[in-house]
């Protein structure tokens, strides 16, 4: 058994959850200075962006570690999956709700 190997499946759950948590937290705040007009439209759309990628490399990554655990953790790599599948649908809500507001409306409110 590899050094990978010998970390429990439910502790790479863990780490994808904890991963994951920061990158929503970060788009949060994303959101917040954006509404504070600290940031502008493009920027905070590149960087939800950035999170979006990020929780996909994550959870990615992690499932493949899974897959290829010698006993199978298929329990673990589906909550893996799915909490990707959570955090982008949470994602691609908050640039939803942001867009619908004139401060993301970005080149159009220019219009």
């Amino acid at each position: 058994m590899s050094i990978v190997q010998s970390i429990p499946a439910d502790v790479v759950v863990e780490h994808a959850r904890s991963r994951v948590k920061v990158c929503i937290d970060d788009a949060h705040a994303t959101a917040r200075l954006l509404r504070a007009g600290e940031i502008d439209w493009l920027a905070a759309f590149n960087q939800i962006s950035d999170k979006q990628t990020s929780v996909n490399t994550v959870c990615w990554t992690l499932e493949a570690l899974l897959a290829d655990y010698r006993r199978p953790a298929r329990d673990q790599l589906a909550q893996v999956a799915e909490l990707r599948t959570s955090a982008q649908a949470a994602l691609q809500a908050l640039q939803a709700a942001l867009r619908e507001t004139p401060l993301f409306d970005g080149p159009r409110s220019s219009a």
